[in-house]
């Protein structure tokens, strides 16, 4: 008598909303690179986990970045702005999450050039529609 596995349900996946974008996470906790990863990967990105000094070079394929605000902080808050001139140089444009600690202002994230932000403990729904929003525009 032959044994065999039961089948298991296929696994709730949200629908493909992400595949072909390529998104840039930076975070120079490793923990948080994982967890930002496989939340975008779930839904078909293609994802490059940096931390910030291995980022620039990586940004120059991205379509969006999601950028912990404390690691760009801790980069001397150059790496946004040597993005942006780069992009500018390269006559594109990279839209850019930042994820910020709770109470954070969103008036100095969109100073330091972020077009949208997000407060920690991020959610993967969260952080899935905000990237597919900033893709859009």
């Amino acid at each position: 008598m032959r044994h065999t596995r039961p089948t298991l349900p296929p696994m709730n996946r949200p629908a493909d909303e992400l595949r072909g974008i390529h998104v840039l996470v930076i975070d120079d906790d490793q923990h948080t690179r994982h967890f930002l990863r496989s939340a975008l990967e779930f839904s078909g990105a293609i994802v490059t986990a940096a931390n910030t000094t291995e980022a620039m070079r990586a940004a120059l394929i991205a379509d969006v970045i999601v950028c912990d605000l404390t690691s760009a902080e801790m980069a001397g808050g150059e790496f946004l702005s040597q993005l942006q001139q780069l992009h500018v140089r390269l006559g594109r444009t990279v839209p850019a999450i930042a994820v910020v600690p709770a109470g954070t202002r969103s008036a100095r994230v969109r100073a330091a050039g972020f077009q949208a932000y997000l407060t920690k403990p991020v959610a993967g729904e969260e952080l899935r529609g905000a990237v597919l929003e900033r893709f859009r525009h």
